[in-house]
């Protein structure tokens, strides 16, 4: 049989972990963990002129966008620099930080840039418990002046709560807290089981999952209608409202097959999973191979191919897999070992007979 060779995208987006450093030390991060020997790892400051060279890489390939994560990029210290070089280059650009050091100079900054998308991280209702899970202490407050810098600046941001038992209690407070404040959104992040999340979930402080499905309904048959600003739980496609999704409901898989990562060392990866997963880094910046990586190398190769119709497990099973695309590879391969395994929540969901059975083959 012909071994079937499968097309080569465009490079959409450009995820830059701008650095693996951050002012935070979240307790459910999976970006960023500490090194279990030391307690410190090097912190990385992606080099100016490394992400020149990228986007001259990129362009040519299609590149439109930007994504800046981290790491928290703006405690980059020519973090105003990397934002010109992206509009030098008429790049549309979006951003998720915690906050805590947007100024309205910064907030200006990001808006003449062409940085577009604002996500700002707030992990609670209450100053104790957003401190408590970011580790440290006046973050609260701090990122609440940065939201109203950006507010100033014409931004509707979306505020982003990493769901935990610690947290969900307070999820109507914030919803009031978000409007008040004149974000435009608020996305519901699940945790996920690995690297710092693993601890949460061994503890039993994550939120279980079937309390994020009773989350899910009470969305859908009650919050939403309570609150003008839209609410997303970032749940896998198989669990979300027909209606929303025809709809466009602001959330889509992470378009894994137009991205690709570029690592604060300057190197480029399959996201920030590569800082820890070496086979998913693919090469560096500035050496005039990312045309040739992007077409042939292997690790990409293998996701042409598979998605969505070798992805494993219930998730080869789920008639929502070409929206959703496995949900997210990186964490996948993390979990089994696999760009094409299955995802932990729909795994777990289906184990516990929890899976929309009008979402399965039958």
């Amino acid at each position: 049989m012909i071994d079937q060779v499968s097309p080569v995208p465009t490079l959409n987006e450009l995820y830059v972990y701008v650095t693996n450093g951050c002012n935070c030390s979240c307790r459910h991060c999976w970006i960023v963990p500490e090194d279990s020997g030391t307690g410190r790892r090097p912190v990385h400051f992606l080099a100016p002129e490394t992400f020149a060279a990228a986007l001259e890489e990129a362009v040519p390939l299609g590149l439109n966008a930007v994504k800046w994560t981290g790491g928290e990029p703006t405690i980059h210290p020519a973090f105003e620099t990397l934002l010109k070089i992206q509009s030098e280059h008429d790049l549309g650009g979006r951003i998720e930080t915690n906050g805590m050091q947007i100024t309205a100079e910064r907030a200006q900054l990001l808006q003449e840039c062409g940085v577009t998308g604002v996500s700002v991280s707030l992990d609670g209702a209450l100053a104790a418990t957003h401190d408590s899970v970011r580790c440290v202490s006046g973050g609260f407050e701090r990122t609440l002046t940065g939201i109203g810098h950006l507010v100033e600046a014409g931004y509707r941001p979306e505020l982003i709560m990493s769901l935990m038992m610690a947290n969900i209690g307070e999820l109507e407070a914030l919803l009031d807290l978000a409007t008040q404040i004149g974000a435009g959104s608020v996305k519901l992040n699940v945790v996920q089981p690995t690297l710092r999340g693993s601890a949460l979930h061994e503890s039993g402080e994550d939120v279980p999952i079937t309390e994020i499905l009773q989350l899910n309904q009470r969305l859908q048959n009650e919050l939403q209608a309570r609150y003008e600003l839209p609410i997303f739980l970032d749940v896998p496609m198989a669990f979300r409202d027909l209606g929303r999704l025809v709809e466009g409901d602001g959330l889509s898989s992470c378009g894994i097959l137009g991205i690709i990562g570029l690592l604060a060392d300057g190197h480029y990866a399959l996201c920030g999973v590569g800082e820890h997963i070496p086979e998913l880094v693919y090469g560096r910046a500035g050496a005039g191979q990312l045309a040739e990586i992007w077409s042939g190398h292997p690790k990409l190769k293998e996701l042409r191919k598979g998605l969505p119709d070798d992805l494993k497990g219930v998730c080869g099973d789920c008639l929502m897999k070409r929206l959703c695309l496995g949900c997210c590879v990186a964490m996948n391969y993390q979990q089994g070992q696999g760009l094409l395994a299955p995802y932990w929540f729909c795994e777990q969901a289906h184990a516990g007979n929890l899976f929309p059975a009008s979402r399965l083959k039958s």
